[in-house]
C-alpha cells in the first residue's frame, strides 16, 4: 500500500501500479474524513470487489495536518486500510483542495426548498479537487451520508464527469443503529436508546405504505416519539428523494431523514422507499 500526501506523489503511485498491472487499471475512490469504522470498511471491501486500484482519500481539516507528524489518528486509520485490500492512503494536503485566497473555486449547489443540514461548500469543493487528481472510474458512498452522495452525484452530473457513482447500503448493528463513530461513545443508557431511530424511521415508512400521506403529521408523531425516548432532535422529516423537497401526494420514492442527539452523542440516518 502506498501512502501519499501530495497530488504529484499520489500520480507517481498510480502510475506504478498501472505499470506494474500492465494496464490502464479501473480506480475506485473512496473520499472519508477519517477515523475509520467498519462502515467505511465496507466501502473498500466493495471497492476492491469491483475495482483493481483503490484509492482511500481522508481529508484533514488544515488545523489538523503536519506532514512530519504522524498522529495517532491517522496511525490507526494506516493499520485500517493496510489490513484491507488498498492500494493508495491518499492524506491530500489541504493547501491543494482549497488554496488560500482563491474563493472562485468553491463550488456552490443549489438548495432545496426545504433546507437539511447540506454538505459543506468546502467539502463539496474538495469532491470536486480530488474528482480531477484522481479521475476514478468509480466513487463509493454509503446510503449513511445521502444528502452528501444526492449533492456529489447532482455536481457529477451537471459538470459531466465521466466517473461513475456508487451508493452502498448503510452497515447497522444488529439491532438496527447505525455503524459510526458516536455509536461508540455513547454510554450504556445512550446506547440502549439508540435504536430508536432506526425504529421510527422504518414505523414511518410502514405507515407510508399502508396508505398514509398526511406528511406532516407522520413528521410530528416521530418527534413525539423520538423525544419520549429521551432524544433531542435535530430533525425528522419525509422528503423527496429526487428533490429533497417535502414529500407531496406525487411523491414515489422517498428519502425519510432523521438526526438525534443522545446526550453529547449525535446520530443521523435514513431509509429510502419506492412505491
Amino acid at each position: 500500500m502506498y501512502i501519499v500526501r501530495n497530488s504529484t506523489k499520489f500520480l507517481e503511485a498510480l502510475d506504478a501500479l498501472r505499470g506494474r498491472g500492465g494496464g490502464r487499471g479501473e480506480v475506485g475512490l473512496i473520499n472519508l474524513a477519517g477515523r475509520l469504522h467498519e462502515g467505511h470498511g465496507s466501502l473498500i471491501n466493495a471497492a476492491s470487489t469491483l475495482c483493481d486500484i483503490v484509492v482511500v482519500a481522508i481529508v484533514c481539516d488544515q488545523a489538523q495536518v503536519d506532514s512530519k507528524i504522524v498522529s495517532a489518528s491517522e496511525f490507526k486509520d494506516i493499520a485500517f486500510c493496510e489490513q484491507r485490500k488498498v492500494s493508495i492512503l491518499y492524506f491530500p494536503d489541504p493547501s491543494e483542495l482549497s488554496p488560500p485566497q482563491n474563493t472562485h473555486t468553491l463550488v456552490e449547489q443549489q438548495q432545496p426548498a426545504f433546507r437539511l443540514p447540506q454538505i459543506e461548500t468546502q467539502r463539496l469543493t474538495n469532491h470536486l479537487k480530488l474528482l480531477n487528481i484522481v479521475a476514478p472510474d468509480i466513487l463509493f458512498f454509503g446510503e449513511k451520508q445521502f444528502f452528501e452522495f444526492h449533492s456529489v452525484r447532482a455536481l457529477i452530473k451537471d459538470l459531466h464527469i465521466k466517473t461513475r457513482i456508487a451508493r452502498l447500503p448503510t452497515v447497522r448493528h444488529p439491532d438496527g443503529t447505525v455503524v459510526c463513530r458516536s455509536i461508540a461513545r455513547m454510554n450504556a443508557l445512550e446506547r440502549e436508546q439508540a435504536p430508536i431511530l432506526w425504529e421510527t424511521l422504518k414505523n414511518v415508512a410502514h405507515a407510508i405504505r399502508c396508505g398514509a400521506r398526511e406528511f406532516e403529521k407522520l413528521e410530528i408523531t416521530a418527534n413525539m416519539a423520538l423525544r419520549q425516548a429521551g432524544c433531542s432532535v435535530i430533525y425528522f422529516k419525509v422528503l423527496d428523494e429526487g428533490t429533497l423537497n417535502a414529500a407531496n401526494t406525487e411523491t414515489v420514492t422517498y428519502r425519510i431523514a432523521g438526526r438525534v442527539k443522545l446526550g453529547a452523542c449525535f446520530v443521523t440516518d435514513s431509509l429510502g422507499l419506492t412505491l
